[in-house]
């Protein structure tokens, strides 16, 4: 039996190798593989590529159109900027308030008898239940100080709704000015005189 086995064992790989040795004989014209291909210049490439990218533009201005046609029902509109024809402005997203604004303070400022040092301050202004506005700052997930704002109508020139910034007064004061969707408020801080070092 073991002879048997080994007998067909022995006959396999003859029989394997055989037929290893006709496939690596197809090798041997290799040389030859691309004899019967045509080259292309770039200029046919290029034309082809254009063509395809005509074809994708073509496409692309129907989904275009069908989404405007499902937008506005096809018609044509009676104000002025609502064609169908005319581009779909995209509106930016407004930030909640919630996220606040960065502040750079550049002295140190007291609020309520704490010392604000100098530093980055996420600032997130807030109305309670009263209608009274406080401004929070942020260091990280820590609330370093509040102080209550005086909310006003006054957009102080500014072109965006959110915004913070600290105006100096004299060498005293600064004012922190804070523009939101909710109310805009402003802020008057007294400043840490800075020690002088001898």
């Amino acid at each position: 039996m073991k002879k048997n086995i080994l007998l067909v064992l022995i006959i396999a790989m003859f029989v394997s190798s055989a037929v290893l040795a006709a496939d690596w004989d197809d090798f041997g014209n290799i040389d030859r593989m691309w004899d019967g291909q045509e080259s292309v210049t770039n200029k046919e490439f290029e034309e082809v590529m254009d063509a395809l990218q005509s074809n994708q533009k073509k496409k692309d201005e129907k989904q275009r159109k069908k989404l405007i046609k499902k937008i506005s029902g096809g018609g044509t509109s009676l104000h002025n900027g609502l064609e169908p024809d005319s581009k779909i402005q995209e509106i930016p997203a407004l930030k909640s308030d919630t996220e606040g604004q960065l502040l750079n303070l550049p002295v140190n400022v007291v609020i309520e008898e704490n010392v604000l040092d100098k530093g980055f301050y996420k600032i997130i202004g807030e109305k309670n239940k009263n209608s009274e506005v406080y401004l929070l700052f942020y260091q990280s997930e820590f609330l370093k100080g509040k102080v209550k704002a005086v909310e006003t109508k006054d957009d102080f020139g500014e072109n965006e709704l959110d915004f913070v910034k600290m105006l100096p007064v004299d060498g005293s004061k600064i004012k922190i000015i804070f523009g939101s969707l909710g109310f805009n408020a402003y802020v008057y801080l007294p400043v840490l005189p800075e020690p002088h070092i001898k």
